[in-house]
């Protein structure tokens, strides 16, 4: 399953860069991470099986901007940022964050699997890359998740993202953070509007469900 694999990946890298194995902070929220990516594939295994294998792969007419965009995010996700976490430890160029940052960061990535899975279980359509799904009949969907926001995925990655330096308790790691941000922002506003281009009947929904990413926000 793809969250298991991307937080091994995490791991390896920020364990090698900080040249230590016995990081507590890092090992409880691997060990959380790896728990809530379980149960995550298992639910949708169970509700969603053909969802799930469409997600595993690039699909035909994904937006080439997107495919670079993706690739760039994930590449921050589970590899810069990790590194950067770890080697600020292990050269101490900032100081660490508390211990207590630890478990904001678990409860940022609680609720960034909430956003993730809850719209997956109303959206047929919830695939990893952006593109009009003739195929499936491709319509608006405006339940659950979608009545508050239009892109609730996308805010279960920008929790998820920030939960990441808190939990690795690195001031230094906020840096490709902020990178990660935006990315997430710079993606919903593109995919937002391709759907208002090519997707029938959004147009109409964005007057209902009037915000893209943060409620009262934006």
């Amino acid at each position: 399953m793809a969250p298991l694999r991307w937080i091994i990946v995490t791991g390896v890298v920020y364990f090698l860069a900080s040249g230590e194995i016995g990081i507590l902070r890092a090992w409880i929220y691997i060990g959380v991470y790896a728990i809530g990516g379980l149960i995550i594939g298992i639910i949708l295994l169970k509700k969603t099986p053909q969802l799930l294998n469409d997600r595993g792969k690039m699909q035909q007419g994904t937006k080439l901007f997107d495919k670079y965009m993706i690739l760039i995010y994930f590449l921050f996700a589970i590899a810069v940022t990790p590194f950067v976490a770890g080697i600020d430890r292990r050269l101490n160029l900032s100081e660490s964050l508390p211990f207590f940052c630890l478990y904001i960061g678990i409860i940022l990535y609680i609720f960034s699997t909430i956003f993730s899975i809850w719209p997956m279980l109303h959206n047929p359509f919830f695939e990893g890359t952006i593109r009009i799904q003739s195929e499936k009949s491709h319509y608006v969907i405006n339940t659950g998740p979608y009545k508050i926001v239009r892109h609730p995925g996308y805010l279960g990655m920008l929790l998820g993202s920030v939960s990441l330096p808190l939990a690795f308790g690195s001031v230094l790691a906020f840096i490709p953070l902020a990178i990660m941000i935006v990315l997430i922002l710079i993606r919903t506003y593109y995919e937002d509007a391709t759907l208002q281009k090519e997707l029938t009947g959004y147009s109409e929904y964005c007057k209902d469900v009037k915000y893209k990413l943060i409620p009262f926000i934006w």
